[in-house]
């Protein structure tokens, strides 16, 4: 069984959502975490790299507890200048973290996902599939991770053409 992670990063609610390859639609067999801490503003670079270190130890645990051999990652969308360096030091620690694991990296262009599952009604398209995320970092983490088991021949939802 190749179990497949797709994961959706932010310093406050970053999302992995994991399942084999032949889940088959099957809800159940979907595991999902979502990892992350707000700091005062006035948080100093240690209590930044900190909550860094947390998320990415916090995720690659995720990741052994299902068995993940392959994630798929969101590629960086940098829309908030204020949050974007700290976005990239969040995105190179936990690769470099998977890496040590053991996991391989896939970077997925998230509008491409999106666009697989309806647009950008990613939520809304997986409630009505059945799926009980409690919030969008996990419906994204999903979308990511369905792109991935469409590249690689897992079952995949995807939008009529």
């Amino acid at each position: 069984m190749t179990v497949l992670l797709g994961l959706d990063l932010s310093l406050t609610a970053s999302a992995a959502v994991a399942c084999d390859m032949s889940w088959d639609g099957d809800w159940s067999r979907v595991q999902s975490c979502v990892v992350g801490e707000k700091l005062r503003k006035d948080s100093s670079d240690a209590e930044r790299a900190r909550r860094t270190e947390s998320i990415a130890a916090r995720l690659v645990a995720f990741a052994r507890s299902t068995g993940a051999t392959k994630a798929f990652i969101e590629g960086p969308a940098y829309s908030l200048r204020t949050s974007a360096h700290s976005l990239g030091e969040l995105s190179g620690v936990v690769r470099l973290e998977l890496v040590r694991a053991g996991v391989e990296l896939v970077t997925v262009p998230m509008q491409t996902a999106r666009k697989l599952l309806l647009g950008r009604a990613v939520a809304e398209a997986l409630r009505a599939a059945g799926a009980r995320f409690e919030g969008l970092d996990e419906s994204d983490a999903f979308a990511v991770l369905n792109w991935g088991m469409s590249e690689v021949g897992g079952y995949c939802f995807c939008r009529s053409l």
